[in-house]
């Protein structure tokens, strides 16, 4: 495999891109025949997964950070373990009791250690290296368990997930979902009793599997520690695009107009053919790949630091050697304002009004590697050139960009 199809951080870990989970099935193969329609199981190498996670980083987050649900869950029996009965409270100052975190687990409580991804530099680089690959939202829990009492009870998520057995055994269930795609609060109706599982057998270290939104399952160890890693795919739907929709139709005094339902039924006929010629007007200024990229760049950025680095510049005028570098690990991308219709980027919760060529020459800047405001500016001419000085100051002060104004 290229060496540009890994991701190396610290050591000899590597992080798997999808093509290497899917493996000997293609990515296209996967995307056409699974990907949001059909579960799929890959049979696992002990090992194979030891480099993202072990017990001794589990330990020294437990350890060293300050858990509690929601973040960390005991799980038993389809019922969530109380954090009175293993987190100690003195005053304002809560910590995790580690005896009493233990003897939950050993009589039988599994262990959830949600968006662990932000704990630990490889599982984010895991997350960040699938949702990239497939284009999607992905964040990763962490689930650790020891006796044969299951955690939650069957049931089914709103996103699709990759389970990865890291160490351990763990049996699973796995049923056809009860109705397609079913959105977050839905109220659907559980698997008949005597409905035949998919998939019924136990995950081997190093397995995978794939679980579609929707589909039903459950998981229980084997009486040995079990340790796996769900990664959870959250891609948009089509009720994101029209809740988007709906706030680009606020523009639109033909939207905000009453309906004339007090004139007759003339009135309210002509009513909805100008509203059906406004909706495809809307619909055709606000095409797809407008959507998917407001939909990225309103998400939260995964927060990279550099210090010392950085730090120490004061607010200057850009120069030519001045290095640049974004905080979060996302590239910026030009987006239209939903209510002005300006152009810009959103970072931090703000937006930012930019020219097109600005904002391009911006969406080569990178978290993983400084560029030399030389090299960013190369090509444009003087009144893009100040343009694009002018908004990266001000992305400096919003903390979007670091920068090192060296002249």
């Amino acid at each position: 495999m290229a060496e540009q199809d890994r991701v190396r951080i610290g050591g000899d870990a590597a992080v798997p891109s999808l093509a290497e989970l899917v493996a000997p099935m293609s990515v296209r193969d996967f995307l056409a025949q699974h990907w949001n329609r059909g579960f799929r199981a890959w049979p696992g190498q002990a090992g194979r997964f030891a480099g993202l996670v072990g017990w001794d980083e589990i330990n020294h987050v437990l350890a060293t950070q300050r858990l509690e649900p929601p973040r960390l869950q005991l799980v038993r029996g389809g019922k969530t373990v109380g954090a009175e009965r293993f987190v100690h409270a003195t005053g304002d100052n809560r910590r995790l009791d580690a005896g009493a975190v233990t003897a939950q687990l050993a009589q039988g409580a599994t262990m959830v250690l949600s968006f662990v991804d932000e704990m630990l530099p490889r599982i984010g680089a895991l997350a960040d290296r699938i949702g990239g690959d497939l284009g999607v939202r992905c964040n990763v829990n962490l689930y650790a368990g020891w006796r044969a009492d299951h955690g939650f009870d069957l049931h089914w998520d709103h996103h699709d997930v990759f389970i990865l057995q890291v160490a351990g055994r763990k049996h699973w269930r796995v049923l056809h979902p009860t109705r397609d795609h079913p959105a977050r609060g839905e109220v659907v109706p559980p698997p008949a009793d005597d409905a035949e599982p998919l998939f019924d057998a136990v995950l081997e270290e190093g397995a995978i599997l794939y679980i579609p939104r929707g589909w039903w399952h459950v998981a229980t160890p084997v009486e040995e520690p079990s340790l796996h890693l769900t990664l959870a795919l959250t891609p948009p739907t089509g009720l994101d695009y029209l809740r988007w929709l709906a706030g680009k139709a606020a523009g639109d005094p033909a939207f905000r107009a009453d309906w004339p339902v007090a004139q007759g039924g003339q009135a309210t006929a002509a009513h909805w053919d100008d509203l059906g010629a406004a909706l495809q007007a809307l619909h055709a200024a606000h095409p797809p790949e407008a959507f998917l990229a407001e939909q990225e760049a309103a998400r939260a950025a995964r927060p990279v630091f550099t210090l010392p680095d950085f730090a120490a510049g004061g607010m200057a005028r850009l120069g030519d050697a001045s290095r640049l570098r974004l905080a979060g690990a996302r590239a910026l991308a030009v987006v239209r304002d939903a209510v002005s219709g300006e152009s810009g980027v959103e970072a931090g919760g703000r937006f930012f009004a930019c020219g097109d060529a600005a904002g391009a020459a911006l969406g080569r800047l990178s978290s993983g590697r400084d560029t030399r405001f030389a090299a960013l500016a190369e090509g444009l001419d003087e009144a893009v050139r100040r343009e694009l000085e002018q908004l990266l100051i001000r992305l400096v002060a919003a903390g979007a960009v670091f920068a090192d104004l060296k002249r």
